[in-house]
């Protein structure tokens, strides 16, 4: 039976059970060694009164046998020693009566003895005073009790030391039979201990270990795509382990699969190439773009597919990619199957965990058919569509002053109409090359010292007559030291565009101004109107081709819609930055927009 238990109460019961046997063989060696300590006390009493009983017969016989000399010699030692040994007795018997207190067995050998040691020591004394005194015959009665005594506390004495001597055998025997318990039950405490712990650590490793087993036999399953083990049962750290990684595997296969169809499905190709250039897998568009079968390019080498004169910039692409470890893009031209070329706008990612770099391949080839086509429509506008043009604006102008005869009033109104017509188709063409040149990177700047009193004094020698037909007035704030590098025709342009636009959509008896002033980073240029104002969500929009805030008004006030994105490429070109924002009164009221434009400083210029 397999007790379903988590891994911290299999690590408790695996420390507690050795914990548990430990402290039993301690309260066993515990109570062995008082035991032992019992013993040794006892024995140590046993031979504490054997000493004490000899000790009070060599008294009472040191003390007997110096008065007998005593008194036959005369000698001063044997009175001394004499002396000596009756007052060391009292002391000698009363230790002996205390050890005696309490020893049942012992007690009335004890106190027997006690009583003759007290009638020998009285006998004695009294035989010693008789001689002390000259009565010779007196003292022969004392001294012959003394020996009664003496033979009779022999005879105790030697009955009490036998058993005393019983007694240390037998504490001597309980002691080296308590050490060979103690001995034995130290080893075989051990040995259980051990034996305890093994048998818990199998029992437990057993399935323990088969566990963690399955659930590393399960990540190698999962690295190749093999069908994971049967999930573990039970209610423990592993079998829950083994939930979590089986949802993660779950998951893993739900995220594979979608990635997999995306790839199977993308439009573009993605694949990826080793450090050797070569394709090491790549998806089924790759047949779409250039013709061939994904199993013809893995394993072959890049460049077998790539324009010739494009493979020396594709390699070096492909190296500084690998050496950066970052992400690049690349246009080259790829090698159809059927010999033709595709044009290929290359994202490239390098990948450390796999060493290979992730591509990914957009055909342009359409683009740059339509780039082509552009630049074809742009050479034919300028030179199929201006040059008439230009011839119809000069005959207009030959009519106008009158060459081909004068012409009536209703001549005249229909001639400036056509004018007009001439001029803005004149200024869409030239708006079209303008910005076609921009974004081409065909348009170089031509850059200088500019002053802003003399950028705002060409544009508004252009504009002012404009501005009076409508009675607004143009203010120039004083800003006549302000002086910085950029394009001075280029720049007027974008001022004009700005200005002009301001007139067209301010109400009359109205204000514009142009402001200028140095930041800690560039040069700001503001133009101020107290029009209608550009709503919040066409702030970026209106810097983009063919955008206006209002779409009726291409048709109402003859814009193109190139005006300010040709303006915002051309301050981009000089490194500087376009926005509109709100032009707020004291109180906080918008009344029209501020168009602005900055460019960055002389020595960053």
């Amino acid at each position: 039976m397999r007790l379903n238990l988590t891994l911290s109460r299999k690590a408790i019961i695996l420390v507690s059970v050795p914990l548990i046997i430990e402290l039993a063989l301690v309260g066993f060696l515990m109570v062995l060694l008082q035991q032992a300590e019992q013993e040794r006390e006892s024995e140590a009493h046993s031979l504490e009164i054997s000493n004490e009983i000899n000790g009070a017969m060599r008294l009472l016989i040191s003390a007997g046998t110096n008065t007998v000399i005593y008194h036959v010699s005369g000698s001063r030692d044997s009175l001394s020693h004499y002396r000596r040994s009756i007052r060391e007795f009292p002391q000698v018997v009363k230790r002996l009566s205390e050890l005696v207190k309490g020893r049942l067995n012992e007690e009335d050998d004890l106190l027997h003895m006690v009583s003759l040691y007290n009638k020998a020591n009285h006998n004695l004394v009294q035989g010693h005073r008789k001689l002390e005194e000259g009565d010779r015959i007196g003292s022969m009665k004392p001294y012959a009790e003394l020996n009664k005594s003496m033979a009779e506390l022999y005879v105790i004495a030697d009955r009490i030391q036998a058993r005393q001597s019983v007694i240390q055998e037998q504490g001597k025997a309980a002691q080296i039979a308590t050490r060979e318990r103690i001995k034995w039950l130290v080893v075989a405490g051990a040995l259980l201990n051990v034996f305890a712990a093994v048998a818990l650590v199998l029992y437990f490793n057993r399935g323990t270990s088969h566990r963690f087993n399955i659930l590393l036999d399960n990540t190698m399953r999962l690295a190749s795509g093999e069908p994971l083990n049967a999930p573990l049962s039970g209610g423990d750290e592993i079998a829950r382990l083994d939930k979590v990684f089986r949802k993660m595997a779950n998951s893993l296969a739900a995220a594979t699969q979608k990635e997999r169809a995306v790839l199977q499905n993308a439009a573009d190709v993605i694949c990826s190439i080793d450090v050797d250039g070569k394709f090491s897998a790549i998806n089924p568009a790759v047949e779409k773009m250039l013709g061939y079968e994904p199993s013809e390019l893995v394993g072959a080498r890049l460049v077998q597919f790539v324009h010739p004169d494009d493979v020396e910039k594709t390699l070096e692409t492909l190296k500084q990619n690998i050496a950066e470890k970052g992400e690049l893009t690349l246009e080259n031209r790829m090698v159809r199957k059927d010999g033709n070329f595709a044009d290929v706008l290359w994202s490239l990612h390098w990948t450390e965990a796999e060493k290979s770099t992730i591509c990914v391949l957009h055909d342009i080839t359409y683009r740059k058919e339509l780039e082509r086509l552009k630049r074809d429509f742009v050479a034919m506008v300028s030179h199929d569509l201006r040059t008439p043009l230009t011839s119809i604006s000069g005959f207009l102008t030959l009519l106008k002053s009158g060459k081909y005869n004068q012409l009536s009033d209703h001549g005249l109104e229909t001639l400036k109409s056509a004018e007009s017509s001439t001029n803005r188709l004149m200024n869409m063409v030239n708006d079209l090359l303008d910005i076609e040149r921009v974004e081409s990177g065909r348009l170089d700047l031509n850059l200088g010292p500019v002053t802003m009193e003399g950028l705002v004094e060409s544009v508004f020698s252009i504009l002012e007559p404009i501005a009076r037909e409508k009675e607004i007035d143009l203010v120039a704030v004083h800003n006549d030291d302000l002086e910085f590098v950029g394009d001075a025709d280029r720049l007027n342009q974008v001022l004009v565009n700005f200005v002009s636009n301001a007139i067209k959509f301010s109400e009359k008896n109205s204000k514009v101004v142009v402001n200028a002033y140095e930041t800690d980073e560039s040069i700001r240029i503001e133009v101020k109107d107290t029009g209608r104002g550009v709503p919040d969500e066409l702030k970026q929009a209106v810097f983009e081709r063919f955008k206006q805030v209002d779409p009726s008004d291409s048709a109402k006030r003859k814009g193109t819609g190139l005006g300010l994105a040709i303006s915002k490429a051309l301050i981009e070109r000089h490194g500087g930055k376009v926005g509109v924002i709100d032009n707020r009164t004291e109180d906080g009221k918008v009344e029209g927009s501020i168009f602005w434009f900055s460019l960055p400083k002389a020595a960053d210029t």
